[in-house]
């Protein structure tokens, strides 16, 4: 079976997710924030997030199987000589990504609002993957063959498996990163920045990404953003 299908158990973990994960944001939300939203709102919120991120996935893997219409480049260029590999980042790479996520359902201050960044981050999805089809581009091949003798790197060897190497450019983890941190500025104003670096430092220092990955990525970030807002 493809391992990026999803089996009947993470299926229903899935469906069940939303009902648990609400009632966090609802209860921070109003002692953090004060949010006017509903305990219901924040169900609808969190359930519309739970098939679209998904479903957003399915799309990405569809690209990393169908982008060989094109030349596939490698982006190196001669700072990336200069950047160490890090493995331990790996865990800011993987995990933080989807606190940031958390931290726009809580910060959200209606569903009005939530429309329009989920519909943001469609778009931006979309961009990604036209980027994908016409400019594959992979990282040097020697940048994987690394022993998996810690477990820092065995778990980036277990994220490698889910993603494949043709679509690094423009680095999709930092342009998400990007357009979530820019949703949350007016609530937490330059601090929504500090998300944005702390992605891009770990795309490059797990040698996921070039350098020629990652500004573009935090720029068509930036671009969606102000096109949605």
């Amino acid at each position: 079976m493809d391992t990026k299908d999803f089996t009947p158990k993470w299926m229903s973990l899935l469906i069940l997710s939303p009902f648990f994960f609400s009632f966090i944001y609802y209860i921070a939300g109003k002692n953090l924030l004060d949010s006017q939203m509903t305990l219901f709102q924040y169900l609808q919120l969190t359930a519309l997030i739970a098939v679209v991120v998904p479903g957003g996935y399915q799309l990405y893997f569809w690209t990393q199987r169908h982008s060989n219409f094109f030349k596939t480049r490698v982006l190196k260029i001669w700072i990336d000589d200069y950047i160490p590999f890090w493995p331990k980042w790996v865990w800011v790479y993987s995990f933080f990504y989807y606190i940031l996520i958390g931290g726009f359902l809580i910060m959200i201050p209606n569903i009005e609002t939530a429309v329009y960044v989920i519909f943001g981050g469609l778009v931006l999805l979309v961009s990604q993957c036209i980027f994908f089809i016409l400019f594959p581009a992979i990282n040097p091949p020697e940048w994987r063959q690394f022993e998996p003798d810690t477990i820092s790197k065995k778990f980036l060897k277990f994220v490698q498996a889910f993603d494949d190497e043709n679509n690094c450019f423009p680095s999709m983890h930092c342009s998400l990163a990007t357009y979530i941190s820019l949703t949350m500025f007016p609530v937490i104003a330059y601090y929504s920045f500090i998300p944005i670096f702390l992605i891009a430092i770990s795309c490059l220092l797990t040698k996921q990404h070039q350098f020629m990955d990652v500004v573009p990525g935090v720029g068509l970030g930036a671009f969606v953003y102000w096109i949605v807002f």
